[in-house]
């Protein structure tokens, strides 16, 4: 799990000081932030929290193609919620797109659920991004998540690798035999890799775990976290006060 998690995701394992803060002062901070951008229902509110975390992306030099990358699923929730509210949602009417009316309060309402959609999505990019995932497992466990929840989130991790590996492997030997050359192949190749990827995948898992059994395996996992030190002092000290400020924002009625 160790060795899955540091060859795909380098960069958590890097010397950043984002990656060097300790996960639980991060998961605390990440569920405080979410929680107000849930409830703060203020453009201030969340635009703060959007343009902090991409400040931290920049200040603790994650790749920026990983960025995009990661905030591209939550950004097409953002895009629907925008056309979704200007079509259906309002009465002030300020164009037509053939039958369909455009409405000015409704796409207002929508910039501001994308906002918050996009603040959202950055929120858990950042903890995702600077945090392995054994060390996020040991502060689940820390905060008394059941260990078998805790176990099954390391194990599909994990076999969504081999699925990726696997794919990648089997997709490539059907390039090697023309099996992509036309769409007709295509289509017949992608049915086989279909059902054959489940297959090896379940076969695998299987060989897997009763070579696990037979090591004695136990829980899965392992160690424990070192107590917080001055950058984590300092971590903690800053969300607080970043907490701070935006409750007294919602609290005060910021647009």
């Amino acid at each position: 799990m160790t060795h899955a998690s540091g060859s795909s995701d380098s960069y958590t394992w890097g010397g950043s000081f984002l990656s060097r803060i300790d996960p639980r002062i991060k998961m605390g901070a990440i569920a405080g932030l979410l929680f107000i951008n849930l409830l703060g229902a203020s453009y201030l509110v969340s635009g703060t929290i959007a343009l902090t975390m991409v400040l931290l992306m920049i200040a603790g030099r994650i790749p920026y193609r990983r960025q995009l990358l990661m905030i591209a699923f939550p950004s097409t929730f953002a895009v629907f919620a925008v056309v979704s509210q200007t079509l259906f949602r309002g009465n002030d009417v300020f164009s037509s797109l053939g039958p369909f009316d455009l409405h000015l309060d409704g796409l207002l309402h929508g910039l501001f659920l994308s906002l918050r959609i996009i603040a959202g999505g950055l929120i858990v990019v950042m903890l995702g991004a600077t945090t392995p995932l054994n060390r996020l497992c040991l502060a689940l466990r820390w905060f008394r998540i059941p260990a078998t929840f805790v176990e099954v989130v390391q194990l599909t991790y994990r076999y969504l690798f081999d699925i990726h590996a696997e794919f990648t492997r089997m997709r490539e030997a059907q390039r090697s035999r023309l099996g992509w050359s036309s769409a007709a192949t295509g289509l017949a190749s992608s049915r086989m890799l279909g059902g054959s990827l489940f297959l090896r995948v379940y076969e695998r898992g299987l060989r897997s775990s009763e070579a696990m059994r037979c090591r004695g395996s136990g829980a899965v996992v392992n160690g424990t976290l070192a107590s917080p030190g001055r950058i984590d002092l300092v971590a903690a000290i800053s969300m607080i006060a970043l907490l701070g400020i935006l409750t007294a924002l919602s609290i005060a009625g910021a647009p």
